[in-house]
């Protein structure tokens, strides 16, 4: 408990400054200029990448040991997400030479939750392509007596019997005493279990030394046969819109100078004419004196005095007589903020986040408000002018 704490909070207070290292370097790229500073800034953006991996990680597992994610269970159709996972590896197959397979079309649905099988399914095919030097990585799918079961099988170099059991545990790496991170962080598998844990699928693993390994899922059928109405690819409904920012308004609304001005330049890359303030008072009063409407808005969670995000894009919306789309960043781990976010129609992303990530964050929730007329906000969504 004391350890999961621990994680939680360090995540939590690491993922502002990250945040702002983020911004920033988003705003450094289109300064620097020479062949040998864009070769710098590319070793720093790997770093960058090799920090956030593992803070992302370590609030995976916190937020698992918390309690605080839940899943929505639906019937997922397993074909079309087994060939999204081989899809998004195929590149990282190639550059060592190996043979990505995948076996003939498994045409049933699961009963799961998609987002979170994807990312078990996801982790054990990181897995085998790292450990795996020569030969192939093949994900199957075979019936089994109570559902389905997905196997990812490589011929990488093997478990040994000693450490079967060690592998799930968080940081365990086999021949990765010096801690490369070029060889992973050590938890891929650690969040697998939790994920199996609390979606009651089992997973196993049969493993020879020098060989290889076989990782399998057992998944419960769905509900109902794999008709028509399962067949979407999930993904596809949520791909980004437009790109450009030109001829479009962005409104910021950050207490972190310093992440506000990595956004500002961010958002006036990609063309958007850019509002900037701290706080709700200050981004109601940059729209009346600029006598512009948002396009979209984008705001940090907490603010300072007591401030959050969404009440101060509920009071634009109230100011402009109008919804508009926004966006909330937010460090926290509790998904009841998420919910919350979520609920009131915005769109949440965590912290720390990239250039591209935030801009196809934006990107989708504009998307999602594109050809909707503007409408009134309902009384009881406003909120009240503070006192």
């Amino acid at each position: 408990m004391a350890k999961s704490k621990f994680l939680a909070a360090a995540s939590h207070d690491l993922r502002q400054p990250m945040q702002s290292l983020f911004f920033v370097f988003t705003a450094l790229e289109r300064h620097v200029g020479t062949d040998a500073g864009q070769a710098l800034l590319e070793r720093l953006g790997q770093g960058l990448g090799a920090l956030k991996d593992l803070l992302d990680s370590l609030l995976d597992v916190s937020k698992l040991d918390a309690g605080a994610i839940v899943p929505e269970l639906a019937d997922v159709p397993i074909g079309p997400l087994i060939d999204e996972t081989a899809a998004c590896f195929a590149p990282a197959a190639a550059a060592k030479g190996l043979r990505l397979l995948r076996d003939a079309a498994c045409d049933v649905a699961v009963r799961s939750d998609r987002t979170l099988l994807g990312r078990i399914i996801r982790n054990l095919m990181e897995n085998a392509i790292r450990y795996t030097e020569a030969g192939e990585v093949r994900i199957r799918c075979r019936p089994a007596a109570d559902g389905v079961r997905v196997e990812i099988a490589d011929t990488g170099i093997g478990i040994p019997p000693e450490h079967l059991d060690r592998i799930w545990e968080e940081f365990h790496q086999i021949g990765n005493q010096e801690r490369d991170r070029s060889q992973g962080l050590g938890l891929g598998l650690a969040i697998v279990q939790r994920l199996s844990r609390l979606l009651g699928h089992p997973v196993e693993v049969h493993s020879v030394p020098g060989t290889g390994s076989v990782f399998s899922i057992l998944l419960p059928a769905a509900s109902r046969p794999l008709g028509a109405e399962t067949r979407r690819t999930g993904p596809a409904a949520d791909r980004a819109g437009d790109a450009s920012g030109l001829g479009r308004v962005a409104l910021a609304i950050d207490d972190d100078a310093i992440v506000l001005m990595g956004l500002r330049s961010m958002l006036e890359d990609r063309g958007y004419e850019v509002l900037a303030a701290s706080s709700g008072d200050e981004a109601i009063a940059a729209l009346e004196r600029s006598g512009l409407t948002p396009d979209i808005v984008v705001t940090d969670y907490r603010l300072r005095n007591g401030q959050v995000g969404t009440d101060c894009l509920l009071r634009i919306q109230e100011f402009l007589g109008r919804k508009v789309p926004g966006v909330v960043l937010t460090g926290e781990t509790g998904q009841d903020i998420v919910s919350e976010i979520v609920a009131l129609g915005f769109g949440a992303a965590h912290k720390p986040i990239t250039g591209a990530e935030m801009r196809a964050a934006i990107e989708r929730q504009m998307a999602r408000h594109a050809g909707a007329s503007a409408s009134p906000v309902p009384e009881e969504s406003r909120v009240a002018e503070p006192a």
